[in-house]
């Protein structure tokens, strides 16, 4: 699981071109599309992005520091939307502050992760 708090550093996790274009414009949509204004908001109100690779498993998930822990089980939790990316992947957001700040969680379909599983059952709601 790799954590994201720089949009530039999304380039670095090997995406496809176009999953990579898609998961960018659903994260700057709010924003005008614009990334500097979409990095800037994400800086003054605490906005991260949690990729469940493709290699991750329950039990690597379960390894990981208890603050990211806390992060996928309130996004598991209390998710304000689960979108499609691509066909192939999901995007989720909970919002955590009163001003806006969150925590994204990007992976693929195909994951067996319980997160991604329980995920999974928003796509259609």
């Amino acid at each position: 699981m790799k954590l994201i708090n720089n949009l530039q550093d999304i380039a670095q996790l090997g995406l496809t071109p176009d999953i990579e274009q898609a998961l960018m414009h659903h994260l700057t949509e709010p924003f005008d599309f614009d990334i500097e204004a979409t990095q800037a908001i994400w800086n003054e109100i605490n906005t991260t992005l949690y990729y469940i690779e493709p290699s991750d498993c329950d039990e690597s998930l379960n390894q990981e520091d208890k603050a990211a822990q806390s992060m996928l089980r309130f996004v598991n939790n209390y998710p304000e939307f689960v979108d499609e990316i691509s066909n192939s992947h999901l995007l989720a957001l909970a919002i955590f502050t009163s001003d806006g700040g969150g925590c994204y969680v990007f992976a693929s379909k195909l994951s067996q992760t319980h997160i991604v599983n329980e995920l999974k059952t928003h796509l259609d709601n």
